[in-house]
């Protein structure tokens, strides 16, 4: 292995552990969504090196989450417009923490996009232009945010079919490619199971 490989891995893994620490919740999803993410990747025919790079990507792109208060992390209800404020400075939170280490400089597109959205309706900056990292790291973290069990969505939380129609339904905001590409992989991973 490559020293720069092994100081990539060591320090993704160095910074996974700190999100475990930090907020155990975001470390688990953020697992399940470089999984996915990995697996729309493989689905679309991407190369391997960009499938592990979005693999990566989908690691970190909650990272700046560590920076973010547990009270909001944790609420039960509705965020209040502040807090919603502050939550929305994660993507540019992890860019930041990124740009710190150079063998990690390159994730920072897939981090600091994976909230925008197609019509220019996502943030930080609510541009329309998005890498395709970055659109597959977030429909694979909104699908996940739709089917798994949390504080905030305990009465709103939906099966994996109601989860793959709402991101099929707005076409305007997610790539429908990836969004068939996640569907076909989910029913191919429970076809083997």
């Amino acid at each position: 292995m490559e020293v720069s490989n092994y100081s990539e891995y060591y320090l993704i893994r160095r910074l996974m552990t700190s999100l475990r620490h930090y907020h155990l919740t975001t470390y688990l999803h953020s697992i399940r969504v470089a999984r996915l993410t990995y697996l729309v990747s493989k689905k679309l025919g991407l190369p391997k090196d960009e499938q592990i790079y979005n693999c990566k990507g989908g690691l970190l792109h909650d990272i700046g989450k560590v920076l973010v208060p547990i009270s909001i992390l944790d609420k039960p209800g509705l965020l209040t417009e502040l807090e919603y404020e502050f939550m929305k400075v994660h993507p540019s939170y992890g860019s930041e923490m990124l740009k710190i280490f150079p063998t990690l400089r390159d994730l920072i597109p897939a981090v600091l996009y994976h909230h925008e959205r197609l019509d220019g309706s996502g943030y930080p900056f609510g541009v329309s232009i998005i890498p395709l990292s970055a659109q597959i790291i977030g429909i694979c973290d909104s699908f996940d945010a739709m089917t798994t069990k949390r504080p905030y969505n305990e009465k709103r939380l939906k099966s994996i079919h109601e989860a793959i129609f709402e991101l099929k339904t707005q076409p305007y905001k997610y790539n429908y490619n990836i969004v068939e590409a996640l569907e076909k992989a989910i029913k191919e991973e429970k076809g083997n199971q």
